[in-house]
């Protein structure tokens, strides 16, 4: 290539740069807002891929985030006795193409996924919690058993990368000391009794915070919701007049 021709390359390509390619099968993507009040969409997934995730807007609990009458709270959360989380969202539904992806991302390691996991997490983000004064985002720990294992933290990472797409700290604030089985395999009680105590408020050497921060608390799945209440609860053991919000990919 001359030197002439690559010149002519690259303002051609400053004039038309090719499209992004989706994550998920590496066609070109095109970003276009699709009514999220205005906001410009950079999921990196085409059209077609995009489709197999049914992404959860406004008509949902005012607690847990789920899809349900708007402005009003879901039979669970009614039934809820105590509450640490002051309210929770989440990006998409937990169906069956999102079970796949978030097993391939979290079980199989691939970790070129959290790119989806956190364009996801960063839609939700600016649809609930944009404009809101945040301290600092956190995430719930793994036990060093099942780190090992894992050989990584899939919210540690998403959290991380969130935090610099939206400009908020990240501070590790909880320590996981107990180890504990795939809470995917138990019903609801099972998932209480088993994460009942299991999160200690062990924040990093140096954090400043003030006597009532506002914590946004990163996972991957909501499901009964027992694990975030459960770290909601230990954040509060240290922090008793923190506000404390989950945010999950799906849910």
């Amino acid at each position: 290539m001359s030197g002439w021709q690559g010149v002519i390359n690259g303002i051609l390509n400053l004039l038309y740069p090719s499209s992004p390619l989706c994550s998920l099968c590496a066609h070109p993507v095109r970003y276009v807002t699709q009514g999220m009040r205005g906001m410009e969409d950079t999921v990196p997934l085409c059209t077609v891929c995009k489709e197999q995730f049914a992404f959860i807007l406004d008509n949902i609990c005012q607690l847990c985030g789920r899809p349900w009458v708007a402005n009003t709270v879901c039979g669970d959360c009614a039934r809820r006795t105590e509450q640490h989380i002051h309210y929770s969202r989440s990006a998409v539904r937990y169906n069956e193409a999102m079970k796949g992806l978030l097993a391939q991302y979290k079980y199989r390691g691939d970790r070129k996924l959290a790119e989806v996991m956190v364009s996801l997490l960063l839609r939700a983000w600016r649809l609930h919690y944009d404009g809101m004064k945040v301290d600092c985002l956190t995430y719930i720990p793994l036990h060093e058993a099942r780190l090992l294992e894992r050989t990584f933290n899939q919210a540690q990472e998403m959290a991380c990368l969130l935090a610099h797409e939206v400009g908020v700290p990240l501070h590790g604030l909880l320590e996981k000391k107990k180890a504990t089985e795939k809470q995917s395999q138990r019903d609801r009680t099972g998932r209480l009794n088993a994460l009942r105590n299991v999160f200690h408020f062990s924040p990093e050497e140096g954090i400043v915070l003030s006597n009532c921060p506002v914590i946004v608390l990163i996972d991957d799945v909501y499901t009964t919701g027992t694990t975030l209440a459960e770290a909601g609860r230990a954040i509060k053991e240290g922090l008793p007049q923190a506000e404390v919000y989950g945010l999950t990919v799906a849910r």
